[in-house]
């Protein structure tokens, strides 16, 4: 069985620049935590390279490539071959035309409080999805995933759990475990297939203000550096 997390963010990623570490301290940590597979899906942006697949490889990592889409104002996990990683995809129409044996598509935190999530798209863009989220960020009196658990047995879809890290402490939270051999076509054929199991269990609510307060914190520092740094760009051009 491959530990994987397919669902994780990187300071390379331009909608969330607060994150502190890039994708190299990420495989660094995730081999240290024991995954075989792991995807770093940014927002709109692919982050994967030779070099960085190499990288990982050599940590006893599959690097798969992957990337978080808005597509008509929704989040959708997409993964790919190199081939079809040239361009985005702004409409599901578009989406559906990839759907092959070497494509993926996950439906991430569909009924969390967000406009970007996916809601009632769901159900109207069923079928695109070859599996649904389990996310990491509940406990046991507060969870968004049921209304996903639901829907996955009504469609006859795995849920895969992931940590949608953003903090590195978020990172094996929740994962899954896939019976399959270590290639992206593999791993993307035991997904659709359901053979998988998901590992995942609540937090206790001080781990969730943790987090929280971790991406909360950073991404404010982050803001404030760039309004101090305006600030001075400004009072210089003045003093000329």
């Amino acid at each position: 069985m491959l530990k994987a997390d397919l669902h994780i963010h990187t300071c390379e990623d331009v909608a969330d620049s607060f994150i502190e570490y890039n994708a190299y301290a990420l495989i660094d940590r995730a081999a240290e935590l024991g995954f075989d597979v792991i995807s770093i899906t940014n927002h709109n942006c692919w982050t994967f390279s030779q070099h960085l697949a190499d990288y990982a490889r050599d940590r006893g990592i599959l690097l798969i490539p992957g990337i978080e889409l808005s597509v008509q104002g929704k989040h959708v996990l997409a993964y790919t071959e190199i081939h079809n990683r040239h361009r985005m995809y702004p409409n599901i129409s578009e989406l559906m035309q990839l759907k092959d044996r070497q494509t993926l598509f996950i439906a991430p935190h569909p009924f969390f409080p967000s406009r970007k999530s996916l809601g009632k798209n769901l159900i109207r863009w069923r079928a695109l999805f070859d599996a649904i989220e389990f996310c990491h960020l509940y406990t046991t009196r507060l969870n968004y995933n049921h209304h996903a658990v639901r829907m996955a047995r009504n469609f006859t879809v795995p849920l895969v759990g992931t940590s949608d890290c953003h903090v590195l402490q978020q990172l094996n939270t929740t994962y899954t475990l896939i019976d399959a051999e270590k290639d992206m076509v593999s791993i993307f054929d035991a997904i659709k297939n359901g053979n998988l199991v998901l590992v995942s269990s609540p937090l206790q609510m001080s781990e969730i203000v943790h987090i929280m307060y971790g991406i909360l914190f950073h991404h404010v520092v982050k803001r404030i550096g760039h309004a101090c740094r305006s600030m001075f760009a400004l009072k210089r051009r003045e003093a000329l």
